[in-house]
């Protein structure tokens, strides 16, 4: 027992140099402030259908299309290569469903598109001139389904 007291006695000078020496506790008020958790993102920004999306030159490079909404549902737009994306105009027109892709002929003379009607699943395949103009009263060129 008497060797333990002599070691605590000891150490007691230590302790107290050690506490003396040590920085002082910090102060509350001193603590920077809990940063605020950042705003979340946007669901639309992250699932929503983009501004432009599936862009394509033409094989004989005079023509780019691309996917972008009409009336809210992705439809397939073109332009002359050398025009701004604002002269471009729509070659569909589909309210019901999003038109899921499209492709070039390979004489650039035609966009290829695939949807079915109404969600039945029987998909055919279409054609529309991307030179064609619009018929009167009509917002798109007609498109063509393609039969064998």
């Amino acid at each position: 027992m008497k060797t333990t007291s002599l070691v605590l006695r000891s150490l007691i000078p230590a302790l107290a140099l050690a506490c003396a020496t040590a920085a002082p506790a910090p102060d509350k008020a001193a603590a920077p402030a809990a940063s605020p958790l950042p705003a979340l993102i946007d669901r639309e920004l992250l699932f929503g259908d983009p501004e432009i999306s599936g862009a394509q030159l033409s094989p004989d490079g005079a023509w780019m299309s691309f996917m972008k909404p009409l009336d809210g549902t992705r439809n397939i737009w073109v332009k002359k290569r050398e025009e701004a994306f604002d002269k471009a105009r729509p070659l569909t027109a589909d309210t019901k469903r999003p038109i899921p892709g499209h492709f070039w002929s390979r004489d650039s003379k035609f966009i290829l598109f695939v949807q079915d009607k109404g969600g039945d699943e029987n998909f055919n395949v279409y054609a529309v001139d991307p030179a064609a103009p619009a018929k009167e009263g009509a917002k798109v060129p007609e498109a063509h389904a393609l039969r064998t």
